[in-house]
């Protein structure tokens, strides 16, 4: 068995530390200590935080890119298509949550990742609003201007603030004793917003 290397070591362990407390609350000086390595070692690899975090975005970026460009528009398009498609953005969410649960505040605070946040998030807006406008006309839709805009707008939402939203009602309670399967309450808010399109 290969031996993981202390560079790619840290980036999970920072992916776990951020996601678990939150990025601003977890420095480098924790991250070494959680991986009973001295700061030193760790600034080897890394000269901060901010490096170990754009590392982690560029990640997060390009897995989102390649799924964004994944589901081709070809075909013809149903609810339970876009669900699949909805679930498998979900999951990359869920997996890099310290990035969606707080976009606005990272941007801020990373500067040099900023532009890429904003261009692949008007992207994925793009690519759902375009499979959205594809699913058959609902007759109580036609009567809601932007019907589509709108309903990407919430689905984007609920993509974004599911985890966010989450972390506020279940404060204080341990994941040992959340009854909520964080993926299954996604899915099943995503699912809600397209019940209108299921046969």
């Amino acid at each position: 068995m290969a031996k993981i290397k202390t560079r790619d070591l840290i980036i999970d362990i920072a992916l776990l530390l951020f996601n678990e407390r939150g990025e601003r609350l977890v420095n480098s000086v924790d991250l070494a200590h959680e991986m009973n390595i001295s700061p030193g070692n760790l600034y080897y690899h890394f000269k901060g935080k901010e490096e170990i975090v754009e590392e982690l975005y560029a990640r997060f970026h390009s897995n989102l890119i390649v799924v964004i460009d994944s589901f081709s528009t070809d075909k013809e398009l149903n609810a339970k298509h876009l669900l699949t498609y909805l679930e498998i953005i979900a999951d990359l969410f869920v997996e890099y949550r310290f990035i969606t649960q707080d976009m606005v505040g990272l941007g801020a605070n990373y500067p040099s990742i900023k532009p890429q946040l904003v261009k692949s998030m008007r992207r994925l807006h793009k690519k759902v609003f375009s499979l959205v406008s594809q699913l058959p006309k609902q007759a109580s839709l036609q009567q809601i201007d932007n019907a589509p805009s709108l309903l990407t707008d919430n689905i984007l939402n609920t993509l974004l603030y599911n985890n966010a939203y989450d972390s506020i009602i279940n404060s204080g309670v341990s994941l040992a004793e959340s009854t909520t399967d964080e993926n299954n309450v996604i899915q099943d808010r995503l699912r809600l917003q397209l019940l209108l399109f299921f046969d």
